[in-house]
Formats: structure tokens, sequence, C-alpha cells
């Protein structure tokens, strides 16, 4: 198959792509699998391979298309010893449809037609939104499907290919044009589709085919549901894992227990729980039409004086959102700007001194929250960062997790952190005019500023003050993360040693750049990285509120139903990790690839709210290790010192985690001598 070709599938796909949400126009998944069904079978009679009338579908050719879209539906329709019609076949295919989905989008980016973002959204390449035409493509398909498409429809004397005239079957069988045209045009067009879909008796038989699938009502299927399995206190509190404060492992154990979809019945947390790989990629795919993400933060953005942010956004706002913010959350940044992170980093350390014991999380979010707010504010937080940090951990646990009194954020030490946190955003404010800003590196909040000016209707003003704080309380979280960090490089010895070779190779020749932070480089280091955020993730499950009832593994969550899902519990399950409690960074070499199982390894989430920020942080993460690998030697304190967590707001190594710098291995303030 030619690379420029683009199958039915494909195209259908594209002309039901909504490029404000970034996804396909909302469709029953019964109804989407049996057009992309009825798709396959269309072009396999394009090719020759199969004919078809009202009553039954004929096999004409055995032999291969050399399509992997199209011969697994023509072995089904070989090796078939009966003659069915078209119905039958549609409805024995639509199993099939969600690879046809998949392989269809794969190709379409490998074809640069489409781009893919890491969430789950797609839009159109730059290049075909511009031109109207497919790259490379050939023949009747070469231009961009909707602008055909809608031609043909509103052109009485434009005359349709036979694939146009099949595709615009298919898409009339869902309704699809009513969404896809404006009133007035869809109203122009109505007649226009009768008459097309008439003009091929092949694309007519299986359009009336795909129309004709009944799906029974769900009120009509109820009675064949499982009842849920339930998680109850006594199991949570016999539980080591639970009582460790390690959530994720324990829902883990209870999903191998229970099965990945069961009710946790716990004092004032009554939630389904989702995980395991198998519901890591059911979010993925399908959590956008059943998961809302806004209730868990209904209490939290108004302490910033917001009404919502891009956390608790969802379809099409959420998209344009992401696409707004999505420069200041790229790699490039720490990248681009790695002399900032270096001696902001520098900067910190130089404040340690030799032999003082410091405690782990704190210090590190400390360092990492001066060099957030640079990056992605231009301001210098080092005044307010502690205020930040309580702070905005009390306003989490107050009101979203629950676990403390709300007059426990109107405490004194609480009004003067506001009050201070208060003054820094009214500095970021003042500091991101168009005058003050000219000339200077372009950083998150002048992304989130240009979006204000340009439809403060979409991002008013009250809720600037949460998009400014977003930056840092995500600082905090990658604090966390690099606490973890130093904690299995002081804990692995010989792991150290292989980090600290890497990091003396990169900085003796003074700072590297960019360019130097190779695969071989960083290969050790980047492994250890990746492992450190499997084994100890951060946020150990995200909330989400199910906005319509949900059908999944024979059992019913009802819409309104609170519900956990545990991205991180696929890491504990040897299932995909060999002694998953063991950390292990040669798991990720090649020759085992452990994480590369779908839905295995997620420490940033899955779905549409999939970190923005997941490459920034890796990298950022990675320098700052290396670099205090380079120049410090750090000592355990107590040297016998075991990990213990500190489960909320959200997991980290707990207070007692203290670390002593030995020496300096090379000076701080020489590197660049």
């Amino acid at each position: 198959m030619r690379n420029s070709t683009l199958r039915l599938a494909e195209e259908t796909i594209l002309l039901l792509l909504d490029e404000d949400t970034g996804y396909l126009i909302p469709l029953p998944d019964w109804k989407l699998a049996c057009v992309l069904s009825g798709a396959v079978l269309m072009d396999l009679a394009l090719e020759n391979r199969i004919d078809t009338d009202p009553e039954k579908l004929i096999l004409v050719d055995a032999s291969h298309t050399g399509d992997e879209l199209l011969d697994p539906v023509l072995g089904d329709i070989v090796f078939e010893t009966e003659t069915h019609g078209p119905q039958y076949w549609v409805e024995s295919l639509a199993p099939r449809a969600e690879d046809i989905y998949e392989a269809a989008l794969d190709r379409l980016v490998a074809k640069g037609v489409l781009n893919h973002d890491a969430g789950g959204f797609w839009t159109l390449t730059s290049k075909v939104g511009t031109s109207g035409f497919y790259p490379g493509a050939e023949g009747e398909a070469r231009e961009e499907i909707k602008r055909r498409v809608t031609r043909i429809l509103l052109d009485e004397n434009e005359i349709p290919a036979p694939r146009d005239i099949m595709i615009i079957s298919l898409v009339s069988t869902c309704d699809g044009f009513a969404r896809l045209l404006d009133e007035e045009q869809h109203e122009l067009a109505r007649k226009r589709v009768d008459l097309i879909r008439r003009m091929d008796l092949i694309g007519q038989s299986i359009s009336i085919a795909v129309e004709s699938i009944y799906q029974p009502p769900a009120s009509l299927r109820i009675h064949t549901r499982r009842p849920l399995p339930e998680l109850n206190l006594l199991d949570a509190l016999r539980s080591p894992s639970f009582r460790a404060g390690n959530f994720p492992l324990f829902f883990a154990e209870q999903a191998e227990r229970l099965g990945p979809v069961y009710r946790a019945r716990l004092p004032g947390k009554h939630a389904v729980v989702l995980a395991g790989s198998e519901m890591n990629r059911w979010v993925n795919r399908r959590g956008r039409y059943y998961l809302r993400s806004k209730d868990y933060l209904a209490q939290f953005e108004p302490v910033w004086g917001a009404a919502r942010s891009v956390a608790s956004m969802d379809g099409a706002d959420h998209f344009r959102m992401r696409k707004a913010m999505r420069s200041g959350h790229s790699r490039h940044v720490p990248l681009d700007r790695s002399a900032e992170i270096y001696a902001l980093a520098r900067r910190s350390m130089g404040d340690w001194g030799e032999g003082h014991v410091l405690p782990g999380e704190l210090t590190m979010q400390r360092m990492i929250g001066i060099q957030i707010s640079q990056l992605s504010c231009s301001v210098d937080a080092e005044k307010v960062v502690d205020d930040l940090l309580h702070y905005q951990n009390r306003a989490l646990m107050t009101h979203v997790q629950h676990v403390l009194p709300k007059f426990m954020l109107k405490t004194p030490k609480m009004l003067r952190a506001r009050r201070n946190i208060l003054e820094m955003f009214a500095e970021i404010h003042t500091s991101h005019t168009t005058a003050r800003r000219a000339g200077k590196r372009r950083d998150w909040i002048d992304d989130a500023m240009e979006l204000h000016h340009s439809d403060p209707q979409f991002l008013p003003e009250t809720d600037l003050a949460f998009v400014f704080v977003a930056p840092l309380i995500a600082g905090h979280y990658l604090g966390s993360a690099v606490c973890f960090a130093l904690y299995e490089l002081l804990k692995n010895p010989d792991l150290a040693e292989r980090v600290r070779a890497e990091a003396d190779a990169l900085f003796s020749g003074g700072d590297p750049t960019p360019e130097d932070l190779t695969r071989e480089a960083i290969d050790v280091s980047h492994r250890f990285v990746m492992e450190t955020m499997r084994l100890h993730p951060v946020i150990p499950l995200q909330y989400r509120m199910a906005m319509n009832t949900i059908e999944i593994n024979g059992m019913e969550i009802p819409a309104g139903t609170p519900v956990y899902a545990v991205f991180p519990a696929s890491h504990y399950s040897a299932e995909h990790f060999a002694d998953p409690l063991t950390f292990d960074i040669d798991r990720y070499l090649p020759e085992r690839a452990e994480h590369r199982t779908p839905g295995a390894y997620a420490p940033f989430g899955l779905g549409t709210h999939l970190c923005l920020g997941a490459r920034f942080v890796e990298i950022h993460l990675m320098m700052n290790l290396l670099l205090m690998a380079h120049h410090l030697e750090l000592e355990m304190v107590p040297d016998s010192y075991e990990l213990k967590l500190s489960p909320l707001p959200k997991l980290s190594p707990d207070k007692h985690f203290k670390f002593r710098v030995a020496r300096q291995r090379h000076p701080l303030f020489a590197a660049n001598a």
C-alpha cells in the first residue's frame, strides 16, 4: 500500500473530527464501531474483494490487499463457510473497530495529516489546515475531506466520486451531518444526502446495514449487571500498605483480590475505584465520555478566587486551555533555560552548608519552587515559597481531601501566608504588561495573559490568580519527586556511582548544553528517574465524577458516582513489572521494556487530563539530580533510615527523611570559570 493512500475509515474519522474539541463528534460507541466496520467493508468493495446487495455479501477475490486495516477483515470473510448479508458482517466486525480506529489514527499521524497531543487530542497539521490538501496524497482523496464533502453537499452540479458517495452514506447513518454543518447548511443538504445515498448500490447496502443495527436501551440491560465488589474499612485496616500510607500499592493489592473495578466504602470516602492497566487503557480511550474532573476542585479553586481552571475543565474548553498553555509546559523550557536552572540550583545548594542536616522534602521543594517561579512566572518567589507550600497543602487537605475542618485555613498563620501570596500574585500581574515584558523570554504567564486579553470571557481576571499559582503548586509536586529520587540515590550506592559518573562526564567541561543531553549521555540517569516515578508516584490517584452511567466489565457505575482513577496501581503489578517493589532501573532497557505495555506505566496519569508538563518534569528532575550528584557528596541521616511515607496531601517522604552534605566534590561556583 502506498503511504499516501487514505482509506475510507481514515477519511471517515477525519470527517467526524471536531477541531474545537480535539476529538470525534460524540457518537455512541456501538454506532461508531458499526460505521468503522462498514468503512472497511466498503474499502474491500472498492478493492474488488467483495460485492454486496441488501441480502448477501459475496467474496469475489480472496487475495490479500497488503493493507493491515483491510486484510484481517478479509480473512474473516474468506474463512466463513456460510453466506451472510451486510448487516451480519457489520455486527460481526464491530468488536474489532477499536483496533481499526487506533490503527487509522496512527497512520494519519505518520502521513502528516494529524497531530496527536499526549492527552489524547487530535488536530489537523498546520500544513493540511492551511492548504486544504493532504501531503503526498494522490487522486480523488487528495483534497481534505470536510472541504470536499461540504462542496459536494451544497453544490448540486458537483459529481461525487464513488468513495465520497460511500463516506457520505456512512456518516449519514449516524446523523453526522447535523453536527458537521450549521443549521442552514444542513437543511439545504438533506435532499442532496438522500440522493447521493442512492447512487451506489454497494455503499447503499452497507450503509443500510449500519443504520439498521439495533442497540437495546440501558433500561433493558441493567438486570444483567453484576454487583460491584466492595472494599470496607476492616479490609483497609488489615492492610500493611494502607497503614503505611502507600495508597496506590494498597488499591493495587485490592484490585488483585476484588478485580480492577470495585466500590470502596471507607469513612467519609465512598467511591468506585478503577485500578490496573486494563482500567488505565479504558480511561485513556473512553474516560472523556464518562468522567468529569471539576467536582473535586469545586471548593479548592474559590480559595484562590477562581471559578475554574485547566484542571477542572473538560471537553472543548479543556482542549483550548491546553493548547494555549502547551508551549509553557514544553520540554524545551528546561532545556533552553538550563543555564538558569543550574544557576538557581547552585544558589540553593550554596545555602546548605557542609555538615548541616537538612529536611529532605522541604529542602527539595524550596529549591524547585524557586526555579519554577522563575521559569514559569519570571519572579523570585524565595520569600514566599514556604508560605505558598503551607497554604496550598492546608487548602488541599481542607477543600479537596476534606480531612481538616475549614477553619484550619483561617488561622493567623494561614491568613499571613495568604496575604504574602496575594502580594506575589500582584507582582506577577503587574510585571507581565506588554511594555515590561518587551524583549524578555516568554513564560507561562505571558501565554495566560495573551489568552485573557484575547478572550476575557473564557479566561476572566477573576481566574488569573489560580493560573498564577498552578505552576508553583506543580513545583511542590516536582519537589517531592526530587526528594524521592534523592532518597533512592542515597539508598543505592552502586546506582549513585553510575549517576555520578554520567554527571561528571557531562559537567567536565562546564555546564552541558541541551545538545549534550543525548540519550546515551543520560541513559542511567533517565532510567533512574523513570524508576523513581514508577515506585514513588507523587499523585497516588485522581478524583473524578461519573457524569454518565458507565457499563464496564459487566458492572454498572451510576451517573453521579465519585470515582478514584488509581493510575499508578499498575506500577505494582507483577504482570507488567518483574519484582515490582524492587528499585530496578534495568527494567527500562530495550530488551525488557516493561513499561511499554499500554496502561502499565502512568506516573503522569492518562486520558485528557494527562499532565501537560510530563516531559518538562522528567528533564527538570534529571537536571537537578545530575547537578547534585556532580557537586555534592550527600549522606542519609540517620544512615539506617528506611523510607516512610506521608500520604497527604500527596505522597512524599515523611519529615524524618533528612540528609547531610558530607563534602563538596566540585566547587559550586567555579563550574564555568
